[in-house]
């Protein structure tokens, strides 16, 4: 079955050496699972690769990424969304292997 998930993206867009401006993206991904439970799993498997890839807010020092919406052919899945978080620092982005990193994307 499929699932349509939306995430809100909050991060940091670099536009050149040193200047960065506060960002925040609505990215809704398709999600292929046979339960709304695994879809969840996958739209939070999901939310922690946009986490690793997208850059830190310049202003919190943080990428937030947060589930907002997954929907299936029976409807909403219901979900905790106050749970349904993930966060990454710039620290953790440093100390990520860029072998790791790149296979992420």
């Amino acid at each position: 079955m499929d699932y349509q998930a939306t995430f809100e993206i909050d991060c940091g867009v670099s536009f050149g050496f040193g200047i960065k401006y506060s960002d925040s993206i609505t990215q809704t991904e398709s999600i292929s699972a046979d339960t709304p439970q695994s879809a969840y799993q996958n739209a939070m498997n999901l939310a922690g690769k946009f986490a690793d890839n997208y850059l830190s807010n310049p202003y919190t020092g943080l990428t937030k990424v947060q589930l907002v919406s997954l929907t299936g052919s029976d409807g909403n899945v219901s979900f905790d969304i106050s749970k349904a978080v993930v966060k990454r620092s710039r620290l953790e982005h440093l100390l990520v292997p860029p072998s790791e990193s790149q296979s992420n994307k």
